[in-house]
């Protein structure tokens, strides 16, 4: 998604908020959270798919590829949870635990196998969710589910099925997404 596409900081927030972005999901080391607010996070419980190697970042100095788990993890939870570095663990956040989540019980990660990112990005002052398959791709009542979501709330969302990647949503994003997964750029910033 080009710079041009992107919501400024004085704009209105695509969530729909009525407040100005830089206040709502653009608040800096806040990533975009248009479900959350004041209330509860939920508890991860035994759930630790976000370390388990389905989202490829690096965490003090080591490369969490796809398929590898980050080496503080037991397995279960992270063995430096009450030292670990901002970035990317403590800025990362499970669009199911977020404060508010409207993301179904049945959506934890380690229940149906997805990690759901909410609103990371923005595509044409839109917030994008983004599924990453975490040991499945998302199922028929998963994805309609989103495409639900996606019509009566206008946000797309992008999702992973066999490995490869696809865009729901308006036209003009399903084939930009298309695009950018064929010439392998990255799909989201």
């Amino acid at each position: 998604m080009n710079r041009a596409n992107r919501t400024g900081r004085n704009d209105p927030c695509p969530c729909g908020s009525g407040r100005k972005f830089k206040h709502c999901c653009g608040k800096p080391n806040d990533p975009a959270k248009p479900e959350a607010s004041e209330g509860e996070v939920r508890p991860c419980g035994d759930c630790s798919l976000c370390c388990e190697g389905w989202v490829k970042t690096r965490v003090l100095g080591h490369t969490i590829e796809l398929g590898k788990p980050c080496p503080y993890s037991s397995g279960h939870n992270c063995t430096i949870h009450d030292e670990r570095p901002k970035e990317p663990c403590r800025v990362f956040f499970c669009g199911w635990a977020e404060r508010n989540s409207r993301l179904p019980e049945w959506m934890r990660p380690d229940r149906c196998g997805i990690i759901v990112l909410t609103g990371r990005s923005i595509w044409r002052g839109l917030a994008v969710d983004i599924l990453v398959s975490a040991g499945h791709d998302p199922d028929e009542k998963l994805l309609s589910w989103f495409k639900e979501r996606s019509v009566r709330e206008r946000r797309p969302f992008i999702f992973q099925q066999n490995e490869n990647w696809f865009g729901f949503g308006p036209p003009a994003f399903q084939q930009e997404i298309a695009a950018r997964a064929k010439r392998g750029e990255p799909l989201w910033s």
